[in-house]
């Protein structure tokens, strides 16, 4: 565009324009320009029918209510459900049993030695006696229930399973096992005797038998 030079104040610029023009292609001087009005209300109208973006709806708030403590969720349950309370009849029936392969098991391992399988199967049935009462009969929560006296006698039943379980397991000698056997037959004379005791307090007096009385103390004679 060099040669392009427009001189002003006289029209030598006239001069130039046929080849102004030879160096436009004719595409451009055919075609016509693109309608920009049209294409103005064209967004005209997009931007006047446009609704504004309406603000995201806060979801609900949720209800809440005042936190309760572990306890009083539980007493709901509680509430709603029944929850058997703990056997100590039951822990009695356990501990005879225990008392029983015990005496065994010491009459074969004074004869075959401690290592006798007769020995080991009786000392794994007692185990199992125990941790059937321990994890059934006076669980936690069923010993929750249990009167007062009676949860006593349950705790002390409880304590005592535990005592043996854990002697019972790192017995070496037989004299180790004489004398669980012995604490075993003495800790269920204790709490058959406990229990007993306590079932008959709860008897009015005039119902009372001299069965009942004589069951109090049965327990010394059978052992």
């Amino acid at each position: 565009m060099a040669a392009m030079v427009v001189y002003y104040g006289d029209m030598k610029w006239l001069s130039l324009l046929p080849e102004v023009l030879n160096r436009i292609p004719i595409e451009r001087l055919l075609t016509r320009p693109p309608d920009n009005k049209k294409r103005l209300e064209e967004l005209r109208d997009i931007f006047q029918t446009a609704q504004p973006e309406k603000p995201h709806d806060k979801p609900p708030e949720l209800a809440t209510e005042p936190h309760e403590s572990l306890g009083e969720i539980a007493e709901d349950v509680r509430s709603s459900t029944e929850v058997p309370t703990g056997c100590v009849s039951c822990s009695i029936d356990h501990f005879g049993t225990c008392t029983g392969l015990l005496n065994e098991a010491m009459r074969f391992a004074r004869k075959d030695g401690l290592e006798s399988n007769e020995v080991l199967d009786r000392i794994n049935t007692s185990l199992n006696e125990l941790n059937a009462l321990e994890r059934e009969d006076l669980d936690s929560e069923k010993i929750y229930y249990l009167p007062p006296g009676e949860k006593e006698i349950a705790i002390k039943a409880l304590n005592a399973s535990r005592a043996t379980r854990h002697a019972l397991k790192s017995l070496t000698t037989i004299d180790e096992l004489e004398k669980v056997t012995a604490d075993v037959q003495t800790i269920s004379k204790d709490i058959w005797r406990d229990w007993s005791k306590y079932r008959l307090s709860k008897i009015p007096k005039e119902k009372l038998t001299e069965a009942d009385l004589e069951a109090v103390s049965g327990q010394d004679d059978q052992i």
